[in-house]
């Protein structure tokens, strides 16, 4: 499976409000002032590529919660 992400000239900012390192540390999820959530795989040469990019509002993600 290949996720695929769209959008026009530029890419969506991501200006980082909230970070959670989940608890194997292989991945992060970032919630930024803009509303959206990203996921990024890190790998164990600390390298970190991104998984998905999560938006559907714009409110400000201001904390995460593993819940």
């Amino acid at each position: 499976v290949l996720p695929i992400v769209l959008w026009g000239r530029r890419a969506p900012t991501h200006c980082i409000s909230t970070l959670l390192l989940m608890e194997d540390a292989s991945v992060i999820v970032t919630g930024c002032h803009d509303g959206q959530i990203c996921l990024w795989d890190l790998s164990l040469d600390l390298e970190i590529n991104p998984r998905a990019l999560l938006f559907g509002h714009t409110a400000s993600i201001t904390c995460l919660s593993k819940a």
